[in-house]
Parts: structure tokens; C-alpha cells; sequence
């Protein structure tokens, strides 16, 4: 298909893309796969318990209740409570909700930053692409743990620094990703019929090559939350991320840590959640890649 001119306007976008134009059309698609379906559902409820369930429940999560200290499962508090007698059910809906929330900008802004770098690379090629290339690659060269811990060295403790160490991590990927596909479009028909038609190369990149690059980046993009949500729990397991009493699941693992034997669901829960969170996000990564990749959708 690569290999002939292709017979469609100019305006109109590749067969290969047409998700891009029906978007209805792909969700339906992927509720449709069973492990799809799941996915969409698991979020959906997470989000519900991050956002909507604290408006209904009335629970300070960093007041202590009446109840046991380190107490278990209870009608009152279903998923038990903490070493003071917090309410773990509203501790981790919180918690939840601070994770998507901090972590999901993140990724967002380090995407945003590194979609436009790999696109000015790729497309202006020549010592740009060097220069910016070879930059990227040195953000590369350092695990994304080390280089969030070297950030946060650097800011200073607190939940924004977890959000800009989390931002920087999700730049060399993105970037790259970003820089194969403009390589990949830039000398196709359609940009340089663009070209002959005297369109500003600006315009081809952001209204015609960019489009084509979006494929590759659905796929990725679910991938790159679930390590952001790793990396992020870590740091707050280790005590860099939002400070005390305010919770994240990293930061109530942490204070479950030293009560595991004699009070398991203190640590269970958060648990559970990023397991339910980044299972759910894999799976969809997995249908979305079927879905939009043509090589495998052929084979599908």
C-alpha cells in the first residue's frame, strides 16, 4: 500500500487512520472485545471511587475515628482502619484520586513536551535532529527511578516534584515515538503534493503528518501511565512524594509497612487498587493495539 500513489484528495486522511474519523466507531470496537470491556469497566469504577465517591462520603480520611486502632473489615469501615484509627476506605479513595490526578498531568505535559520536540526533530532533520536527539538520549541513559529521585534532589520533596520528575521520565519516549513517525510520513505523496502546493511546512506537519502518527501513541500512551503510576507510588512509598497527613497509596503502604503481619488489609488495599488500575490499563493498551495497529489488525 506504502509502495503506490495514493488516489484520495489531498485533505483527506490515509485508509490506514480512518479510527481517526470515527472515533464512536473504535470505542464501540473495543467494548466489544472482552478484555476491552473489563478495562472501561475497572476504570470507570476506580474513577468513581477516586472522584465521586468522596463527595458522598463524608469521612475526614486524616481524622481518627472511634473505632480499633489497626482494626479489620467492619460495616462501619469496609476496608478497615489504620495505626491511628483512620478510615481506610476514605484514605484510599483519596489517595486514588491524588495518583490519577498528579500522575495522568503528568504524563500529559511530558507527552505535550515531548511530542513537539520529536516532531520539530523529525522534521526539521539535519544538525536539529542531532542536537536534540542526542539529548534526549543522554534523558535516556539514566533509569527513570534514579533520574526522579535526582529531580526531586534537586526541587525539593512534595507531590509537584513527584509531577515534574514524573513529566521528565515520559519525555524521551514520547519524543522518540514522535521523531519515527514524522521520519516515517515526511516523504510520503501526500507531503510532497503538500509541498507542490505551496503549503507551509507547518501546516503539512501539524494538519496532515501529525494525525498519522496518533496510532502509535494510543497504544503507548496507556503503557507509559502505568509505569508513571509505579514510579510515582515508589516515591511515595519512599517518602519523597506528598507529605504527611495527606495520603497517596505509596505513602499508605508505607504506613502499613511495619503492621503487615498483624494487619494485612492496611497494605492490601492500596495493593489491590494499582493492581486493578494497571491491569486494567495493560489490557486496554492490548485491544487498543489490535484495534490500531494494521499489521496486527490484519492478522486479527
Amino acid at each position: 500500500m506504502s509502495g503506490r500513489v495514493a488516489d484520495v484528495p489531498f485533505e483527506e486522511e490515509s485508509d490506514r487512520f480512518h479510527f481517526l474519523r470515527s472515533v464512536g466507531t473504535e470505542l464501540r470496537a473495543v467494548l466489544r472485545e472482552p478484555r476491552g470491556a473489563l478495562a472501561v469497566t475497572v476504570l470507570v469504577v476506580l474513577l468513581f471511587f477516586a472522584f465521586i465517591f468522596p463527595v458522598l462520603d463524608p469521612t475526614d480520611p486524616n481524622k481518627p475515628g472511634d473505632t480499633p486502632k489497626n482494626g479489620g473489615i467492619t460495616w462501619d469501615a469496609p476496608m478497615g482502619t489504620d495505626h491511628i484509627s483512620r478510615d481506610l476506605l476514605a484514605r484510599n479513595s483519596i489517595g486514588l484520586g491524588r495518583t490519577i490526578k498528579h500522575g495522568f498531568i503528568a504524563v500529559f505535559v511530558g507527552w505535550v513536551v515531548g511530542i513537539t520536540i520529536g516532531y520539530t526533530a523529525g522534521w526539521r532533520g539535519g544538525r536539529t535532529d542531532t542536537l536534540i536527539m542526542r539529548g534526549v538520549d543522554v534523558l535516556l541513559a539514566f533509569p527513570g527511578i534514579v533520574f526522579a529521585i535526582l529531580l526531586i534532589t534537586i526541587l525539593g520533596s512534595g507531590i509537584f516534584s513527584v509531577a515534574v520528575a514524573i513529566a521528565f521520565f515520559n519525555i524521551p519516549g514520547s519524543a522518540r515515538l514522535a521523531r519515527a513517525g514524522v521520519l516515517r510520513e515526511r516523504e510520503r505523496d501526500y507531503v510532497l503534493a503538500g509541498r507542490c502546493l505551496g503549503l507551509s511546512g507547518r501546516r503539512i506537519l501539524f494538519r496532515h503528518v501529525a494525525p498519522n502518527t496518533f496510532g502509535a501513541f494510543t497504544v503507548q500512551v496507556p503503557l507509559a501511565i502505568v509505569a508513571s503510576v509505579l514510579i510515582m507510588a515508589a516515591l511515595n512509598f519512599l517518602g519523597l512524594g506528598a507529605e504527611l497527613p495527606d495520603p497517596t497509596l505509596g505513602a499508605i503502604m508505607q504506613e502499613g509497612r511495619p503492621f503487615m503481619r498483624d494487619a494485612p488489609h492496611f497494605v492490601l488495599g492500596p495493593v489491590l487498587i494499582l493492581a486493578l488500575m494497571l491491569t486494567a490499563l495493560n489490557f486496554l493498551s492490548d485491544v487498543l493495539t489490535e484495534r490500531l495497529d494494521p499489521v496486527r489488525r490484519r492478522r486479527v
